[in-house]
């Protein structure tokens, strides 16, 4: 026991350091920034495709109560207007392919962003960037947004089912129903989240990992998320940092919200390289990637080239010092 104690604080210690060392804030700032434009965008497809099967309004309110739990329900009802505001409107069909095309665009940044944040985590980096391998991420990103889909179809029947077995549990046991309820619904948003993380961290970043580490560190994520969403909800309720932005308030907070999750979605990634590399995977680039040092290698390279040419042309200028006032005549 005491030996498990100290290889998984010796695994959190290495995370932490590596975390920090990767400039982990400038991340999250950048991804809560994108996630700022695709965020109508990726709940309207969420809603949209969750929705054939549910309800839309089902989900809408499915997706607006559990934010409320995050970021309050003040903001929830702001972003319930945003869903029903960025709906593509009807119109002729270059119209309507044109809404979609932004809209599927705007989803997908913010999980474009993370993926490239990842491979930061991972020190890996794509061979060659071209049209093709944009659009390959971007559809993966779309895989992402899926998956998001998925699992929220999957907690909207767990729910269901756990409320009306609630009801049944509440009129033979009375007391015990509302808490077994709770502890049910946690555990499914626990199983939910550690789902969608384990998720991105096998699918987006471009090495191969296993699922089984893949959630082991995406469990570690889950916790600290729900740990930290806890330690928010209470600086929100308490602090209320976005009441003095007026009517930009619940932009303020939304962004607040991301950022702070970002740090705890890269610690958890850090989590993960590390337990990989305690208990020795093979965790390798895919076919499409590289160790990271190569291209940071080829960039030196460039740079020492650059450097050699401004050079060049500055002894020029120092060895022939009439050249360029006679040029200026």
């Amino acid at each position: 026991m005491k030996r498990f104690f100290k290889n998984n604080w010796d695994i959190l210690k290495k995370s932490f350091i590596s975390w920090n060392r990767n400039d982990s804030y400038a991340r999250s700032a950048t991804i809560s920034y994108y996630a700022l434009f695709s965020f109508p965008s990726l709940l309207v497809i969420v809603v949209t495709i969750a929705g054939k099967f549910f309800g839309e309004e089902a989900i809408q309110g499915k997706v607006t109560d559990k934010l409320g739990e995050y970021i309050g329900s003040e903001v929830s009802r702001d972003v319930e207007n945003i869903l029903v505001n960025a709906r593509v409107q009807e119109g002729s069909i270059w119209t309507t392919i044109i809404g979609l095309g932004v809209l599927l665009f705007a989803a997908t940044g913010v999980f474009f962003q993370l993926k490239m944040a990842l491979n930061n985590v991972w020190n890996v980096a794509e061979k060659k960037e071209n049209f093709l391998r944009t659009l390959i991420n971007r559809l993966v990103s779309f895989g992402m947004i899926l998956v998001l889909g998925l699992l929220l179809m999957i907690s909207l029947v767990l729910s269901t089912l756990l409320n009306a077995l609630g009801d049944v549990i509440q009129q033979l046991i009375p007391g015990i129903g509302s808490f077994l309820l709770y502890v049910f619904n946690f555990i499914i948003s626990f199983f939910a989240i550690t789902s969608l993380t384990a998720a991105i961290f096998k699918i987006l970043p471009d090495v191969k990992l296993r699922w089984k580490i893949a959630f082991v560190g995406a469990s570690v994520t889950t916790f600290f998320f729900l740990l930290g969403e806890f330690i928010l909800g209470i600086y929100f309720e308490q602090s209320n940092p976005g009441a003095m932005y007026g009517a930009a308030s619940s932009i303020i907070i939304i962004l607040l919200w991301v950022y702070y999750s970002c740090l705890i979605v890269f610690f958890g990634a850090e989590f993960t390289v590390q337990y990989a590399l305690f208990k020795n995977e093979k965790v390798v680039p895919t076919k499409n990637a590289e160790p990271a040092i190569y291209k940071e290698l080829e960039e030196l390279r460039n740079k020492k080239m650059q450097v050699k040419e401004e050079k060049e042309v500055i002894d020029e200028l120092r060895s022939n010092p009439d050249k360029d006032s006679d040029a200026a005549t």
